[in-house]
C-alpha cells in the first residue's frame, strides 16, 4: 500500500480542488492511503471517502502580518505537519502540490518526493496578472514573476495537466528535473450517477450553461455578448463562485453588461452548486469562453453526461478535449461572432458524443499514472 499526500490552497469550489478530490478517491479505491493538506480552512465539498484523511494547516493562511515572515512560518508549519503525519502513518511515497501558493509553500518547506502539478498556461497566467498595470510596472512585474517562477520550478519535478501546458512550461524557459503530462481524472460512473439526481432548482425552460469561477480570464463578457448575438430562445445559466475580491468586481461588471444588453430576464445566476452535473446534463449546450485553461475540466464533464460543448480555442486544454468532429466547435479566443455562430451550430446540429471522446480521462487510468511516480 502506497502513502500519498496532496497539498492545495483550499477545497473551495474550483476545478483544481475537484481534481484533487477525484484523484484521491481513485487512488484510495485502488487500495492506497491518501492525505490532503489544505493551507486554508475553506471547504465547499463533502469528503466521506475511506482511506482519505484531511488536514487543515491554518484557518486563513495568516500567521504573521509581515508578508515574507508569513511565508516562512507557513512553510515551517507545513514541514512540521508532514513530519508528524509521516511519523504516524509512514513516509509519503509521493507528495503533490497544486496551485501557486501551495507550490511556493511546499518548495520552501523542502518536502521530499515532491511534484508540483501545474493546471494552467504559465505564460498566459503571468500576462493576465500584469495586463492592468501601467507600462513600467507591467515590465517590472513581468520580470519579477518570470524570475520567481524560474526559481520556483527549475530543477523541480512537475506534472502538467495537458500536453499543451507541458509545452508551455518548457517554452517559458523552465528547466525541471522531471516533467510529465497527466490529464485530470474523472470518475465517469459517479458523474453520470450524480447527473441523474433530481434538483428542483433546475430551470424548466431550455437553457445553455457555463460553469466557472467569476474570474476575468473566464471571459463571461464574451459569452454574454455571443449569447445575445445568437438570439436563441434558451436561457443562459451562469454557475460560479467569487473566491477573490477581483472576482466580486468582475461579477459586478458582468451584471452591468447583462443590464446594458437587456438580458436581465434571460440570464440565471445559480450560485455554487455542489452537484453541477444534473444541471449540465439537462442543458442543451455547455459553452466555455475562457482566455486560458489548463485542461478545461468542465468540457470533459459535459461530454461525460452527453451534453454538447462549444469552446474558445484557448491555451491549452480545449483542443485536446474537443477532438474529431467536435474540433470544428472551437472558436478563436475573444471572437464574439465566431462563438455565437458555434452556439447556433451546436444547438441545431449537435455531435453524437461517444465513449471515445472521454476514455483517456478515466480516473482509474489517471490514478495509475500518478502511482507510477511513487518512489
Amino acid at each position: 500500500m502506497k502513502n500519498l499526500c496532496f497539498i492545495i490552497d483550499s477545497l473551495s469550489g474550483g476545478g483544481a480542488e475537484r481534481v484533487v478530490l477525484n484523484l484521491s478517491k481513485a487512488i484510495s479505491e485502488l487500495g492506497h492511503l491518501v492525505h490532503i493538506i489544505i493551507l486554508e480552512n475553506k471547504i465547499s465539498y463533502e469528503i466521506s471517502i475511506d482511506n482519505i484523511m484531511l488536514h487543515i494547516l491554518t484557518e486563513n493562511r495568516k500567521l504573521s502580518a509581515n508578508k515574507f515572515w508569513n511565508k516562512v512560518l507557513l512553510a515551517r508549519k507545513l514541514k512540521q505537519m508532514v513530519k508528524d503525519l509521516e511519523k504516524k502513518h509512514g513516509e509519503f511515497d509521493l507528495i503533490v502540490s497544486n496551485l501557486e501558493d501551495s507550490d511556493k509553500t511546499s518548495s520552501m518547506a523542502k518536502l521530499h518526493n515532491l511534484y508540483h502539478c501545474y493546471h494552467i498556461s504559465m505564460q498566459q497566467f503571468l500576462a493576465q496578472k500584469t495586463k492592468h498595470k501601467k507600462y513600467y510596472k507591467h515590465l517590472f512585474r513581468k520580470f519579477k514573476e518570470n524570475t520567481r517562477n524560474k526559481y520556483l520550478y527549475n530543477n523541480s519535478n512537475m506534472i502538467a495537466v495537458s500536453k499543451g501546458v507541458m509545452r508551455d512550461i518548457l517554452d517559458f524557459g523552465i528547466k525541471p528535473n522531471n516533467i510529465v503530462s497527466i490529464y485530470n481524472p474523472f470518475d465517469i460512473e459517479e458523474i453520470r450517477s450524480k447527473s441523474n439526481q433530481c434538483d428542483e432548482k433546475i430551470p424548466q425552460e431550455k437553457y445553455i450553461i457555463n460553469v466557472a469561477r467569476f474570474a476575468f480570464q473566464k471571459r463571461h463578457d464574451i459569452l454574454i455578448k455571443a449569447y445575445a448575438k445568437a438570439n436563441i430562445e434558451h436561457k443562459l445559466v451562469l454557475m460560479g463562485t467569487t473566491d477573490k475580491p477581483a472576482d466580486e468586481d468582475n461579477l459586478s461588471n458582468i451584471k452591468n453588461l447583462i443590464n446594458e444588453l437587456g438580458l436581465e430576464n434571460q440570464v440565471i445566476f445559480s450560485g455554487f452548486i455542489s452537484n453541477p452535473y444534473s444541471w449540465m446534463k439537462n442543458a442543451d449546450l455547455f459553452v466555455l469562453s475562457s482566455d486560458l485553461e489548463g485542461l478545461a475540466n468542465v468540457l470533459v464533464e459535459s461530454l461525460i453526461v452527453n451534453t454538447m460543448v462549444v469552446s474558445t480555442d484557448c491555451p491549452f486544454g480545449p483542443s485536446e478535449v474537443l477532438t474529431g468532429d467536435l474540433s470544428s466547435f472551437l472558436s478563436p479566443v475573444r471572437d464574439v461572432e465566431a462563438l455565437s455562430i458555434n452556439i447556433l451550430r451546436a444547438i441545431n446540429n449537435p455531435v453524437h458524443i461517444t465513449e471515445d471522446y472521454i476514455a483517456k480521462f478515466n480516473a482509474k487510468t489517471i490514478a495509475k499514472q500518478y502511482l507510477s511516480l511513487t518512489k
